[in-house]
């Protein structure tokens, strides 16, 4: 163990602090304990159908103490990201309440400089598909908000948007420009925001797919915990190793 004691947390929010719409055992205490200890904190998730305004008041209203400022979405980094490119339009297949905050930035359905994909919903058909696989046969580029495979609701599971991105990757000889986790990208924002360096914040995730592999890439100790999207196997030959493993967020306070 890394007896070091970190100054920030980069904390994932679906799967270790609440799963399927309902705080995880102790999270709630656990992010006050935090805040009490004085640690800075930021919120990283790769929900692409929800703004940080949005995700803050459902955060509010499961009982958690976040603030909007510390929220990180892909969204988010996308908008970053294209406020970066000068001139630029896009073809977006994101939810409505998403699309409007990208509104700074030109849409172009026809002869775009980007196709943007996030949380599209039953939106993603044959038709969707099929024109934004044209798009980028007639030279647009790829921007995937992330690409998780899957997510879980109250419901049930659900594809994510990243088997469309695949998908559209695999038909186009196209390979997306990832804005989410665990892109090394997203991860700098963060630690950006906080004017601090990678030995100095841990990363805390339940996917070890995105919130680890993007840890490693970006040299942060991270740790793993076994609720939400955890399962026994990935540790097994793991595609990062994580710092730490944990029961849940609840043991945070024991390890510092």
């Amino acid at each position: 163990m890394n007896p070091t004691r970190p100054k920030a947390f980069l904390i994932d929010l679906d799967g270790t602090l609440y799963f399927k719409s309902e705080p995880c055992p102790g999270a709630i205490e656990t992010v006050h304990y935090l805040r009490q200890e004085k640690y800075q904190l930021r919120f990283l998730t790769n929900t692409t159908a929800k703004t940080p305004k949005m995700l803050h008041k459902q955060m509010q209203a499961l009982g958690f103490d976040i603030h909007e400022n510390e929220i990180f979405n892909a969204t988010y980094a996308c908008l970053l990201y294209l406020r970066s490119q000068p001139d630029v339009s896009c073809h977006f297949m994101v939810d409505d309440a998403v699309k409007a905050f990208f509104k700074e930035i030109p849409t172009n359905n026809d002869t775009p400089d980007f196709v943007v994909v996030g949380d599209y919903g039953k939106r993603f058909n044959f038709h969707t598909l099929n024109h934004a696989f044209r798009l980028l046969m007639d030279g647009a580029e790829l921007i995937a908000l992330q690409k998780s495979p899957y997510w879980f609701s109250p419901e049930g599971i659900f594809l994510d948007c990243g088997a469309f991105v695949t998908l559209l990757e695999t038909a186009s000889g196209k390979t997306a420009k990832v804005m989410g986790k665990p892109s090394e990208t997203f991860f700098r924002i963060a630690l950006d925001s906080l004017q601090l360096s990678q030995s100095e914040a841990i990363v805390v995730g339940d996917d070890i797919t995105s919130d680890i592999v993007g840890a490693q890439a970006t040299k942060m100790r991270s740790i793993l915990v076994k609720t939400g999207k955890f399962k026994p196997h990935q540790l097994e030959n793991p595609v990062a190793k994580p710092t730490w493993v944990l029961d849940s967020v609840l043991e945070l306070s024991q390890l510092f």
